[in-house]
């Protein structure tokens, strides 16, 4: 289950191109051994070219404040990315940079199979709270999204910016603040903020050129960057200039074991049911992972519900087609084995890919469409690694000092980019989605009815059909030869920024103000293949014309006259002709547009003497407008496929915001007084006045207090908010398609946070559909028709959040330095979108339940639509809607050491960094209503209890090598899964390895190697964490001087 392949050809490739690097670096080293000494054991404390201009004031302002101040001391817990980091391990993108950190995540990436509208995008988020709840910055100021307003977007509704737009070369470092952020910012900083902030006044140039490669071969990646800067007027102006581009090639699932060994969680047969109608099944060889399992009898009898499985196929269809009888169920019997032909229903056809009849081996079922091996489809050849990204950007900062305290200031940037995912679900006329008819009639995406009369039959495939007493039957396929069903994305950004800054002097006191425009516009295509429906039931309706050619049929029922028609033949993968799939299908293409425009003005300045110093303060101003548009094609807005309608959207909202801070020190160092040293109060306030819903107001207060020298307390309270975006005020009725769990099926009716509850809710749900079998129930095997809609008077998010921390900085250990910070943060109003495991939790897992009224037993069982028979659910209906509440607390740690070796007693060279940085959630409680029970997520394998990175880094002359290790504890799949649910509850803990080697030849070139997961850890099932394995970059960068 833990074992992958260690050895391919690639591997070869990039160790002989290692060997040759290294020999290159060695040769160079001997014959230049006197140039050696000329480097400085700490190449980070060369002096940069590009710091040649200062400011005139020798102050700095820090993220999560607007008052310039003496130093980077900041009052909430703060986390850095520098460039050291983003160099060393190769990175060529900052979200692969800030992902890996221990506590941030991604809503969205790149990895994975991708939303409709928005493929490629890297979403940020912390804590679990979602990555529409953190602010990303550059340089202090708010990107436009590439959110669409839509609900098949690529993340929550909100104003997330893309990562992929930084210019990575362009990047000094990355400060994320937790908590704190809102009165500063405004809207979306409830966990925290991240403040991209890039390089200043450089001067030179340099080109970077770095090459990528797994160890199996794939996801190659060509990285090229320039970055050019130059004073001008002297020294009075600087221009810098950066062009990035980034080629990263995608990954299919089938690419990697993990996904080929076809592990999947599936129900566990009923034990009488196996013993009636498959005598001889044992389930020690059956497929289960676990071969000491035996078949479920009860829902407490301690045998669990579910099982792994390795090779799950989807036993109901195939990708040329399979046969199964014209009437009846496509299950036979209570064992929920396929129905196939012959006397026993045990003969089982399909068509290959050559569009001869052969058998079919439907594996060893496992519930209603899923078994262990056998030629049904399989899922994981739907699925990839990565999405193929091919990014380019120019960006280019300005300034230029006017007079001598007014300087003026400029960024503007384009970005293009084109995301191709690489494979999806097809389109489907498959047993589990109903019956269809090839007139059109039934269920669109259902098994089609054929006669054996059907032109497109070979006479031998019709003999045999004959031979088995068949003259109707059902084809159950999935057309990836008609519809891959992946998706595109072409992006078109920019964005521009221009303002003046300066300082003044008034009554003895400093001042310094700013004013600037931010404008930013996304324009987004979006491209898919959809099929035609009507073309589709013109295509397949077929007969013969008197020269005996096969041509469309108009004469049959529910087509259409159409002279273009062009005969569809499904009797095997492949088989059609291109002229009849370029006649159902048709290329679709979706837009979307987000525009963004911030008007900002703000005075600090310090004015009244206190006992440790100036009372710093800031006051402002700000005006913010945002826009969003999404436009599908004609096709897509009627429907005119098998997907849904898809409704376009637009709305617009306009913020007008006022706010201050002030820093009051009352204490100054100075006065040496005992368990006293420092003690800084600070307040922030920010007035907000929406147009959707009125006012609003955020607020900080914290201090921070040093009892002596290298010892610091601090913390904060904080009010924050996020205001509802477009796609959630204004989206109108929009179908979708949605999966329902089922939670009385017997396999999920003793989980949940109270399962007593559930199972009595349960019954009265079997005793009003007295005809379902509690120990058979299953939900429906495919997704079922819903629906979802904005709300325009959807109110802010409300999060009142407390840190408190320690930072310890010892005069003794020169370099050390080390912190942890406690995170409480309580989010009320929660803007959430029901979805169907909300709404089915709801129903069930409620204290309100009326038993005599099972359809309507409170709100949330009303929006289920339900087979009156059966008692399967068919529909859904959500909203979006403000929810009770998401509670989050946990810590951070951090350590940081840095030591000169040659300062030990025993002598030594070079410098040695240590550091490490710590997540440990503690609670992460999230319910959508009032009545669902809150569920807590810390403990589960996207929130495991601790999370650690270690970093090393050792420099030594021109040589650097660095290590850094990821772990993350182990974790369960559900907090609510026991041993009668499912027999696989979590994962082991996980440690990934990182390591580089770099080497500076000179003052204008260096080469650096870094191996990114570098023991080749992957977690077998489910697909987390890493990917793609083992993966190298190789990274030249030259600088003219």
């Amino acid at each position: 289950m833990k074992t992958f392949s260690r050895y391919t050809p690639a591997l070869n490739h990039l160790a002989l191109a290692l060997a040759s690097t290294l020999l290159l670096i060695a040769t160079y080293t001997a014959n230049a051994t006197a140039a050696e000494s000329e480097h400085s054991t700490n190449e980070d404390s060369k002096a940069a070219p590009h710091e040649s201009k200062t400011t005139e004031l020798d102050r700095v302002v820090i993220t999560g404040s607007r008052i310039p101040r003496a130093g980077f001391d900041t009052l909430e817990p703060a986390t850095v990315v520098n460039r050291q980091y983003i160099d060393s391990f190769g990175f060529t993108n900052v979200a692969d940079a800030l992902f890996s950190q221990p506590g941030f995540d991604s809503s969205a990436s790149v990895r994975g199979n991708q939303a409709s509208f928005g493929a490629g995008v890297s979403f940020l988020g912390r804590f679990g709270l979602g990555s529409n709840r953190q602010l990303t910055l550059v340089n202090g100021r708010r990107l436009v999204t590439s959110n669409p307003p839509t609900v098949f977007g690529p993340g929550d509704g909100g104003t997330q910016v893309d990562l992929n737009v930084i210019p990575t070369s362009l990047i000094e470092r990355t400060e994320t603040i937790g908590v704190g952020g809102a009165p500063t910012y405004g809207s979306d900083a409830i966990s925290g903020v991240t403040n991209i902030i890039l390089k200043k006044n450089y001067e030179g140039a340099e080109v970077n050129i770095g090459y990528g490669l797994t160890e199996r071969g794939d996801n190659a990646r060509y990285s090229y960057s320039a970055l050019l800067g130059s004073n001008f007027a002297n020294s009075r102006g600087n221009v810098t200039i950066a062009l990035d581009a980034d080629d990263s090639a995608g990954v299919l699932g089938e690419a990697r074991r993990y996904y080929r060994n076809g592990y999947s969680m599936q129900t566990n047969p009923n034990a009488a049911a196996i013993a009636q109608f498959q005598p001889g099944r044992q389930y020690a060889t059956d497929g289960r992972v676990n071969p000491t399992i035996p078949f479920n009898t009860s829902n407490t009898d301690g045998i669990p519900g579910r099982v792994l499985i390795r090779n799950r196929r989807i036993n109901n269809m195939t990708w040329g087609g399979l046969l199964y009888p014209s009437t009846g169920r496509y299950i036979r019997d209570a064992s929920q084995q396929p129905r196939g032909f012959g006397p026993n229903q045990d003969q089982f056809l399909q068509f290959d890919k050559h569009g001869n009849l052969v058998s079919y081996n439907p594996g060893v079922n496992f519930g209603n469409s899923s078994s262990s091996g056998g030629d049904g489809l399989d899922f994981n050849q739907t699925t990839q690694v990565t999405s193929q990204l091919d990014r380019k950007s120019v960006f280019m900062l300005g300034n230029y000092d006017v007079t001598d305290n007014i300087s003026s200031f400029f960024e503007g940037s384009y970005y293009t980019s084109k995301a191709l995912e690489l494979t999806d679900q097809s389109i489907y006329n498959a047993a589990g989605f109903g019956t269809g008819n090839v007139n059109g009639s039934g269920d669109q995406s259902g098994a089609l009815n054929f006669n054996i009369d059907n032109p497109f039959l070979s006479e031998q495939n019709r003999q045999a059909l004959r031979n088995l007493g068949i003259t109707d039957f059902r084809l159950s396929r999935a057309s990836r030869d008609l519809v891959i069903g992946n998706s595109s994305t072409d992006t078109r950004l920019w964005r521009a920024v221009a303002g003046l800054n300066g300082h003044f002097d008034a009554g003895g006191h400093p001042f310094t103000w700013e004013t600037s425009l931010n404008h930013g516009e996304g324009n987004f295509d979006y491209y898919r293949t959809g099929l035609i429906q009507q073309h589709f039931i013109n295509a397949i309706n077929v007969t013969r014309n008197s020269a005996g050619e096969i041509v469309c049929d108009s004469s049959a029922a529910g087509t259409t006259v159409d002279p273009n028609c062009v005969p569809l033949n499904l009797f095997g993968e492949g088989v059609a002709s291109a002229a009849a799939r370029n006649y159902v299908t048709t290329p679709t293409h979706a837009k979307a547009q987000m525009k963004q425009t911030v008007f900002n003005a703000n005075l600090s300045g310090s004015f009244i003497d206190l006992p440790g110093g100036k009372l710093g303060f800031n006051v402002g101003y700000e005006r913010r407008r945002e826009e969003g548009r999404f436009t599908p094609d004609e096709y897509q807005r009627l429907g005119l496929g098998r997907t849904v309608p898809t409704t376009g959207s637009h709305g617009t909202f306009t913020t007008n915001e006022y706010f201050g801070e002030i820093l009051a020190p009352l204490v100054n160092p100075d006065a040496h007084l005992p368990g006293l040293h420092r003690l800084d109060l600070t307040a922030k306030l920010r007035r907000v006045n929406n147009t959707v819903n009125g006012w609003f107001t955020a607020y900080t207060y914290g201090l921070q207090y040093e009892p002596f020298q290298g010892l610091q307390l601090r913390g904060n309270k904080t009010r924050s908010f996020r205001a509802p975006a477009i796609v959630e005020l204004y989206t109108s009725q929009q179908p979708s398609y949605y999966s329902i769990p089922e939670p009385c099926t017997p396999a999920n009716i003793t989980a949940g946070n109270r399962p007593e509850l559930r199972q009595r809710n349960c019954e009265a749900f079997f005793a009003y559909y007295n005809g379902v079998n509690p120990g058979t129930f299953q939900e429906a095997p495919t997704t079922q028709l819903g629906s979802v809609s904005g709300n325009p008077t959807l109110e802010n998010e409300l999060a009142k959040s407390w840190t408190a921390g320690i930072v310890f900085q010892p005069e003794w250990a020169h370099g050390l330095r080390v912190a942890a910070d406690w995170y409480d943060i309580k989010i009320s109003n929660v803007i959430t979108q029901l979805d169907s495991g909300d709404i089915t939790s709801g129903c069930f897992d409620n204290e309100t339940f009326n038993r005599n009224d099972v359809p309507n037993a409170n709100r949330f069982c009303s929006m289920i639509t339900r087979d009156p028979s059966t008692g399967v659910a068919s529909s859904v209906r959500g909203e979006y809607t403000n929810g009770p509440y998401i509670n989050f607390r946990g810590w951070t740690a951090e350590i940081n050491y840095r030591l000169d070796l040659k300062e030990l007693r025993w002598g030594g060279s070079g410098i040695l960094d240590l550091g490490f940085y710590g997540y440990f959630p503690k609670n992460l409680k999230y319910t959508a209503a009032q009545d669902i029970p809150a569920e807590e997520s810390v403990g589960t394998i996207d929130n495991s209890k601790r999370q650690f990175q270690w970093n090393a880094r050792y420099l030594t002359g021109p040589w650097n090598f660095g290590v850094s290790a990821n772990y993350k504890s182990a974790a369960l799949y559900s907090l609510t899964n026991t041993v009668e649910t499912r027999d696989y509850l979590g994962i082991p803990s996980y440690t990934s390895y990182d390591a580089n080697i770099g080497y500076t030849f000179d003052k204008h070139s260096s080469l650096n190697l870094a191996i990114l997961n570098a023991t080749d850890k992957m977690v077998a099932f489910p697909y987390v964490y890493d990917g793609l394995g083992r993966r190298y970059m190789l990274t030249f960068n030259y600088k003219f001087h």
